[in-house]
């Protein structure tokens, strides 16, 4: 795959992938997958995401997405709206020795990740994408799949440059 203006990227946070559901239990806390524990280490940083998921980054990842978006001055409209969505509510979680991480109630309360009951477990759904991973309520991650049709992935290619030339 090619990607107009990029190469390809030697970081193994550039390569993260995958689909895993989790339970979440009565304090908030999800598994971290363990084959991205390894590239986390002890300590992530996570913040609201796009569509109503959560962004979890590496912590080197994370201060150069701070930095970059601090640089912007703080009189531009568009600015303060970024650093507020992304910078604001974001949280630095620890990684417990069970491999479990704690999602702050906030952002639980954006993502619609809510705590189980006797008569509803709460499930979310943790996916890997470049330099980050997404966590998702079970419902919103079906919502927001179900309305994504092959045309749009076609328009997504076609504007971003991606051609397949294998």
């Amino acid at each position: 795959m090619e990607a107009t203006g990029s190469g390809i990227e030697a970081s193994p946070l550039a390569l993260l992938q995958g689909y895993s559901e989790h339970s979440v239990d009565d304090k908030g806390r999800i598994i971290m997958p363990q084959r991205f524990r390894e590239l986390f280490g002890r300590t992530c940083v996570i913040t609201q995401g796009l569509h109503g998921s959560l962004f979890v980054f590496h912590l080197d990842t994370w201060h150069r997405i701070r930095a970059h978006l601090a640089r912007y001055p703080f009189m531009d409209e568009n600015a303060v709206r970024l650093q507020r969505f992304f910078i604001s509510p974001a949280d630095s979680v620890d990684i417990d020795s069970q491999g479990r991480l704690a999602i702050p109630a906030h952002l639980r309360e954006y993502a619609r990740i809510s705590l189980p009951t006797s008569e509803s477990p709460s499930t979310v759904v943790i996916v890997g994408a470049p330099y980050r991973l997404e966590i998702w309520s079970k419902q919103r991650w079906k919502e927001v799949n179900s309305q994504v049709e092959d045309t749009a992935i076609f328009h997504a290619a076609a504007t971003l440059g991606v051609k397949l030339d294998l």
